[in-house]
C-alpha cells in the first residue's frame, strides 16, 4: 500500500497543454524509490469526469525517453470499451476533472484526479459544431460565418470593403483550384473545376456522359488571350465596324456587325428599268442603236441609273451582273439580230436571234470602273429589213457582286 501511494506523489509530475485536435499531456515517470523509469513501455489511461461521472476513457501506450518523459495527446487514444468519442464532451456543462491511471508494470495505479482549468476555445463556450479527427476539423449541420454571426451558407464570409477568398500555393507550377460537383458521377451529370496553373486560368468540364476521362479544359485565358477547346485564342472584342483587320483573334461586338452589315446592305448596287408602249423606236437595216427607251424605273437602290441619258453608271468599281432582253415589234420577219451591252466592244457575249424570234436577251458578268456608263446595243444585220423596238416586254437591269 506504500508503495503505491508513493508512486502516486512521484509520478504526478505532469504537464498539459492544448493541441488542435486534443489536449497535451506531459509527465516524468519515476518508480516508488525515485528512480526515472527510462526507455520503458508502459501504459496509461485517462478518465475525464464530468462531476463525479466518466464521461470518457481511453488508454495509451507510449515508451519513456531517457529521462523518463513522456508525452501524449488526450483524445487521440484507444477507447476504453463503453466509452463515448471525446467530441461528445460537453465541456460547457458543469467542472470536468482529469483521472489518470499508470501501469508501470505491476498493474494500473491511480495516480490522481485534477480538475482543468481552462480548456481550448474550440472545445468550451458551448461550441458542439465542430467535430475532430487525427487530421481533421470539421462541421456538419451549421452555417459557419467569417464577418458575420448570421450565415446563410455553408461558408459565409462578409466584409464592410472586401470578402475575398486567397489561395496560394509555392509555385506558379502549382495548381490552385475550385471544384463544383452537383449530384454523383451516374453517367448524367457534370462537374466543373476553376483552376489556376502555369500562368493560364481554366474552366474545365468532366462529365460520364462523354466517353472522356476526368477534366476537360473548355475555356483558357492567359496573356495571349481566351481561347476554346478548340478553335484560334481570342485577344480582343473590337468595335471596328469595317471589319477590316480581317483577324482571326477578334471578336466583334454586336454594333460592330451590324453597323457593318447595314453598311454592306446600305450600300448595294441594284436596278432595273423597263420600257412602256409599242413600235417606240425604229432600227434599221444593217444598223446598231442604242435601245434608251427607259422610261419606268422600277428600282434604284443606289441612284445609280441615269434617267436623263437612260444609262447606267457604275457607283464603285467592281464586277457587276447586268441582264437586258429587247422585244421587236414584228411577229414574222426575217432579220438577223444582235443585242449586246456596250462595255463589250468586242461583241464576245453577245446574243443574235433571227426570223421569227421577237424577243433578244443578253447577261453576263462584267468589271466596272468607278463612273463607267453602261448602256445596250441592238444590231439589225438584215439589209432593207427595217424593224421596231417595243417598250413593252423590254428591260434592263443588274446589280453589283
Amino acid at each position: 500500500m506504500k508503495k503505491d501511494l508513493t508512486l502516486l506523489v512521484l509520478l504526478f509530475i505532469t504537464c498539459i497543454g492544448y493541441a488542435q485536435n486534443g489536449i497535451n499531456y506531459k509527465a516524468v515517470i519515476k518508480d516508488d524509490l525515485g528512480n526515472v523509469v527510462a526507455n520503458d513501455l508502459i501504459q496509461v489511461q485517462f478518465n475525464i469526469l464530468q462531476g463525479a461521472i466518466s464521461v470518457y476513457s481511453e488508454t495509451h501506450s507510449p515508451t519513456t525517453d531517457d529521462n523518463g518523459i513522456i508525452i501524449i495527446n488526450i483524445g487521440e487514444g484507444a477507447l476504453v470499451s463503453g466509452s463515448p468519442n471525446f467530441t461528445s464532451i460537453d465541456w460547457a456543462n458543469d467542472i470536468h476533472f482529469l483521472e489518470v491511471f499508470i501501469n508501470i508494470g505491476d498493474g494500473l495505479i491511480n495516480v490522481g484526479t485534477t480538475e482543468f482549468k481552462t480548456v481550448p476555445y474550440a472545445l468550451t463556450s458551448g461550441d458542439k459544431s465542430w467535430e475532430f479527427e487525427v487530421d481533421n476539423v470539421y462541421v456538419l449541420s451549421k452555417n459557419v460565418g467569417i464577418g458575420t454571426n448570421t450565415p446563410t451558407e455553408l461558408l459565409h464570409i462578409s466584409d464592410e470593403d472586401k470578402a475575398g477568398i486567397n489561395l496560394t500555393v509555392p509555385s506558379y507550377l502549382d495548381e490552385t483550384q475550385i471544384e463544383l460537383k452537383n449530384g454523383v458521377e451516374t453517367g448524367s451529370h457534370s462537374f466543373f473545376k476553376i483552376s489556376n496553373q502555369s500562368d493560364t486560368f481554366k474552366i474545365a468540364l468532366d462529365t460520364d456522359i462523354t466517353t472522356t476521362v476526368g477534366y476537360e479544359d473548355k475555356l483558357s485565358v492567359n496573356s495571349a488571350g481566351l481561347a476554346l477547346q478548340n478553335g484560334t485564342s481570342v485577344n480582343e472584342f473590337s468595335t471596328d465596324i469595317t471589319l477590316s483587320d480581317n483577324s482571326n483573334s477578334k471578336v466583334p461586338t454586336e454594333r460592330a456587325v451590324k453597323s457593318y452589315v447595314d453598311d454592306v446592305v446600305g450600300n448595294q448596287v441594284i436596278f432595273k428599268v423597263r420600257g412602256n408602249g409599242f413600235a417606240v423606236k425604229d432600227i434599221d437595216g444593217l444598223t446598231e442603236v442604242e435601245t434608251d427607251i427607259w422610261d419606268i424605273e422600277v428600282y434604284d437602290t443606289a441612284n445609280a441609273f441615269n434617267t436623263a441619258t437612260d444609262r447606267f453608271v457604275a457607283p464603285s468599281s467592281g464586277y457587276y451582273f447586268l441582264h437586258a432582253c429587247i422585244r421587236q415589234s414584228n411577229f414574222v420577219t426575217t432579220a438577223f439580230f444582235r443585242l449586246r451591252f456596250n462595255v463589250d466592244t468586242s461583241a464576245r457575249y453577245s446574243t443574235y436571234v433571227d426570223e421569227d424570234d421577237v424577243k433578244t436577251e443578253v447577261s453576263g458578268v462584267y468589271f466596272l470602273n468607278a463612273s463607267q456608263e453602261v448602256y445596250v446595243l441592238l444590231r439589225n444585220y438584215s439589209a432593207g429589213e427595217n424593224e421596231r423596238m417595243d417598250g413593252s416586254g423590254s428591260w434592263f437591269e443588274g446589280y453589283k457582286l
